[in-house]
């Protein structure tokens, strides 16, 4: 068996812009995880089991060269939609690698999301299986592709589910730590992975124009401390209510988006020469930035809750913002250690629940498929 863990991510800066082509962002991985194992199985046997589709084993099969839920079931279907676009880009790759197709049970297990109700912390759980169910099969079929190339499937699999996401939480969840991302031309991924002359092997193996994403150092003297606003965001609506709002100003949008941009490499270079008090100083700004677009748009990126987390936070001297695409989910906040204690505390008093979450390091996984 495979065993293969994957973390979480948070956003520390970046938001919306980072949806353009060449667009930057920083994010953190954390020490929530989604683990997927995979069971060797007879070759013509494919089955998931997940707590989305209520831990039963769902039968795959291959329909039109795409695999499918077997018994069709709508509901199911949209719940493993990641799976199934990674196990069909993972077994095209091994086709053209002259693999034969293994037979496979995956089980996905996560922590992602809140464990008693299940409501969602905004971790990045599309990423995360995404990344989960990559890494596996990959081990499984005994891949030899570095962590880039793992990263460019894993982005093409997120891409054939939603060509509109950024691929942010994919590059955080692959690569783990503190993470500097500069988002691909998706438009013009997507119109080479249509092609017919185009080999799979080809967009994986090679560097794809403006995309980026290296670690990058965490911040020495602050401490990131995460706080959840108790309510679920969509961030895919709050994405087009917000590019629906600036339409009408492309200028608007455009001296947002470089000067997020400017932010974020503000931010990586302050982080790359230890200088924490210039990473708070780029923190604070990019929230004022998200605010700024926001008031522009119409769109409620920071709600009450979001601003009580941030205004508690600067009473103490931290620097706090949304982290994401807002609307709910989580904040975050650069604090001196010694008033993370106090922080937490009057964020419950806030009703702002402080998840206790660390920097998850480098990825790692165990297991042998046998």
């Amino acid at each position: 068996m495979i065993t293969v863990e994957v973390p979480g991510k948070l956003y520390i800066a970046g938001e919306y812009a980072v949806l353009e082509p060449g667009g930057a962002a920083v994010l953190v991985a954390v020490d929530r995880y989604l683990t997927v194992s995979v069971s060797p199985a007879p070759p013509a046997s494919r089955t998931v089991t997940t707590a989305r589709t209520g831990d039963r084993r769902v039968e795959l099969a291959r329909r039109d060269g795409r695999s499918v839920v077997a018994d069709d079931d709508p509901a199911t279907t949209a719940a493993l939609r990641h799976v199934l676009a990674a196990v069909d880009l993972v077994e095209r790759y091994a086709f053209e690698c002259g693999n034969e197709s293994l037979g496979f049970h995956l089980g996905i297990r996560s922590e992602l999301d809140e464990r008693e109700t299940g409501r969602k912390f905004g971790l990045g759980s599309s990423g995360a299986v995404t990344v989960g169910v990559v890494r596996a099969l990959a081990q499984a079929y005994r891949f030899e592709l570095d962590e880039q190339a793992l990263l460019r499937l894993a982005l093409l699999v997120a891409f054939a589910v939603d060509p509109r996401c950024s691929g942010g939480d994919v590059a955080a969840s692959m690569l783990g730590g503190w993470v500097s991302y500069r988002a691909p031309d998706r438009a013009r991924v997507a119109e080479l992975f249509a092609r017919n002359d185009t080999r799979l092997a080809d967009l994986v193996e090679r560097p794809w124009p403006q995309l980026s994403a290296r670690r990058v150092p965490a911040p020495r003297t602050v401490r990131l401390e995460v706080g959840w606003s108790g309510h679920p965001a969509v961030s895919s609506g709050l994405v087009e209510k917000l590019r629906r709002g600036i339409a009408g100003d492309t200028s608007a949008y455009g001296r947002f988006a470089a000067a997020s941009n400017a932010c974020v490499a503000t931010l990586v270079a302050a982080l790359e020469s230890g200088d924490d008090a210039s990473v708070v100083a780029a923190v604070a700004s990019a929230g004022a930035l998200l605010r700024a677009v926001s008031g522009l748009a119409g769109v409620v990126v920071e709600t009450a809750e979001l601003a009580a987390l941030r205004s508690v936070a600067e009473t103490l001297g931290a620097v706090a913002k949304t982290s994401g695409a807002g609307g709910g989910d989580c904040g975050i906040a650069l604090v001196a250690p010694a008033d993370a204690q106090q922080l937490q505390q009057r964020w419950r008093a806030a009703g702002i629940l402080p998840l206790e979450l660390r920097v998850h390091q480098p990825f790692s996984a165990r297991g042998q498929y046998q």
